[in-house]
């Protein structure tokens, strides 16, 4: 079996041999069947089959893919609401840094008390932002690469 280790708000799973090789298997499965979208459903105690949100299924596929490779896989919850340091840890920036974005509202931000905190749904926003932000840049340089035909 799996080893659980629960660590605070996270639980890391580490499988055996024995399930990364069913992992795989299910994963070929799946495969085989290309050109049909998959679903997946549940059974619950009383035995009425209940269908898994495409969104889920498709985390799910991750989570068994990532397991047939024999990786560790960890499961985390957040809060609703961070602190700026934890915010600023999930951005990758520092804690004075992320204070300058909520001063110059490029990240919203409320308080609670005397203390600063950021919705977590407001935090992947502005990092998914700012990703998409960053790869069109990069395909604008691209663009003018090919545009002068510049070479590797």
């Amino acid at each position: 079996m799996s080893a659980l280790l629960d660590r605070t708000e996270k639980t890391v799973v580490a499988t055996t041999e024995q399930e990364s090789a069913q992992a795989r298997e299910l994963v070929a499965r799946l495969r085989e069947k290309t050109n049909e979208s998959l679903s997946l459903s549940l059974k619950n105690a009383a035995g009425e089959s209940v269908e898994a949100p495409a969104e889920l299924t498709a985390l799910l596929g991750k989570v068994v893919e990532a397991m047939g490779r024999g990786a560790t896989v960890t499961i985390g919850t957040l809060p609703k609401e961070l602190t700026t340091t934890t915010a600023a840890k999930m951005l990758g920036i520092s804690r004075p840094t992320l204070m300058q974005l909520i001063s110059k509202n490029e990240l919203p931000a409320h308080k609670v008390g005397s203390h600063t905190r950021v919705l977590t749904e407001d935090v992947h926003k502005y990092r998914d932002a700012r990703a998409a932000m960053r790869r069109q840049g990069l395909d604008g340089l691209r663009a003018l690469e090919d545009e002068l035909g510049a070479e590797d």
